[in-house]
């Protein structure tokens, strides 16, 4: 039977690239390899368009695009996917072929089997092996004993690709339940809400994400022709958060984009389950099926709307507060922070300091 697919709904609009941001600290955890390998970081930096003083502020942040563009950069210099971080170079085109070995997998279970043998066949630094009981699945690794790992951003990398690639397999978003970390992750919203979209727990045994059971025997609806397409992006499909896919999850998306500014602090999850004739507990219920939740899309427009604002309005930080709904600035810049790692102000500030020359 010949596979088919549609368009991968998960993965977002290339669009979303102007209102997500990247923290100076995970910048300077990309370069660890370069650095160590004699590569002028400095002048690297500026070829992307970022201020090199920058790296002394490690709260500041960068747009995504010119992060996206540094990884580009520094993959290319070093001919490594891994940009130097690993024992040895995975060369340009390692991950492709990795890929071209699971698309093959009927299911995604037998696919990501695939994937993790293909990928323990270079003998690196990172192993990589699945483990399912009962109805929890996790996808883990373990570091190589006598091989270095430069920096644990390699550990970021190869999960996101995991979970990434899974989900594009088998064109739907993979919910996350947990996602280990084997070391301490520095405190920056990126773990959490652009990396893996999930609970992070630090210090943990091994790395890995957990999920479902289930999702390992959902049919894989790709082929090698859409693999083309799917890596003509990389690696920004790696960097923008997945795209709200489910039904109940896009139709809130779109109730709340439409909601008028003074009625968005008063929407609640009971009145908008009226309308739709749903109790409660009934649409929470699908919407974790989806791997989302009303809390979740709520702050994601309101995040959206506010960096938005914050990037192209002179408006004040009381009134970007009470135009995204909320009474008072105190609790919009509480949850700023929690969102983006950075104040209002800070996180304004940051994109005022990247557009002057330097």
């Amino acid at each position: 039977m010949t596979k088919s697919c549609s368009n991968a709904l998960y993965l977002p609009s290339m669009g979303n690239l102007s209102t997500l941001s990247i923290s100076m600290a995970t910048v300077a955890r990309s370069l660890t390899g370069a650095r160590l390998h004699g590569i002028n970081c400095n002048q690297l930096l500026r070829s992307c368009g970022i201020d090199p003083a920058l790296q002394n502020s490690p709260q500041t942040r960068i747009p995504a695009k010119q992060f996206i563009e540094l990884c580009r950069r520094t993959s290319g210099r070093l001919d490594d996917e891994q940009y130097g971080l690993l024992e040895r170079k995975q060369r340009i085109g390692s991950y492709q072929s990795i890929a071209t070995n699971a698309v093959h997998g009927k299911t995604l279970g037998e696919a990501m089997n695939r994937f993790t043998s293909v990928s323990n066949l270079f003998d690196n630094s990172l192993h990589l092996y699945c483990v399912h009981k009962g109805q929890k699945a996790s996808i883990r690794i373990m570091r190589r004993t006598g091989m270095q790992l430069r920096d644990s951003f390699a550990i970021d990398i190869t999960l996101m690709i995991l979970h990434r690639f899974a989900s594009w397999l088998i064109n739907e978003r993979i919910a996350l339940q947990l996602v280990k970390l084997d070391y301490q992750a520095p405190q920056l919203h990126e773990h959490e809400y652009l990396f893996y979209g999930a609970s992070v727990v630090n210090g943990a045994d091994y790395s890995g994400i957990e999920f479902d059971t289930a999702y390992l025997d959902r049919l894989v609806v790709q082929t090698e022709l859409t693999l083309a397409n799917y890596f003509h992006d990389a690696p920004a499909n790696l960097y923008l958060p997945f795209e709200e896919s489910g039904q109940y999850t896009q139709h809130i998306r779109r109730y709340f984009d439409k909601l008028p500014k003074d009625e968005f602090a008063q929407s609640s999850l009971s009145a908008y389950c009226a309308t739709l004739r749903i109790s409660s507990d009934s649409l929470r219920r699908r919407l974790k099926q989806e791997g989302s939740s009303w809390q979740g899309i709520r702050n994601s427009v309101r995040r959206e709307h506010a960096i938005k604002l914050l990037a192209s309005s002179d408006n004040s930080i009381e009134k970007i507060a009470f135009l995204i709904g909320y009474t008072e600035a105190a609790p919009f810049i509480r949850a700023f922070r929690k969102w983006t790692g950075a104040t209002p102000l800070q996180f304004r500030k940051s994109l005022q300091r990247q557009a002057k020359p330097y």
